[in-house]
């Protein structure tokens, strides 16, 4: 079964994060830079694209992904830096 097969196109998935940890914060700088960037956004669907047609393995699909997730969001972090930690 393919990872992406229980997908509808167009649909969304929510995800369900603590606030204010790093990861929650790199995935919101990640998100927003990916909005506000299309070449990024553009390489970042193509990249998922071709690795969901590779990988049956979700975790071997979240690895090959690594790479370019760290990139994207070391340059989100140097655009605006980290969203603001909650009070």
């Amino acid at each position: 079964m393919s990872i992406r097969a229980g997908i509808a196109a167009g649909s969304r998935k929510l995800h369900v994060a603590q606030a204010g940890t790093l990861p929650t914060r790199n995935q919101v700088s990640l998100g927003d830079y990916l909005r506000a960037y299309a070449d990024g956004a553009a390489r970042y669907g193509a990249l998922k694209r071709r690795l969901a047609a590779l990988h049956d393995n979700g975790g071997d699909y979240t690895r090959a992904k690594a790479e370019l997730i760290q990139e994207l969001t070391d340059k989100a972090r140097a655009e605006g830096g980290l969203p603001p930690a909650p009070v």
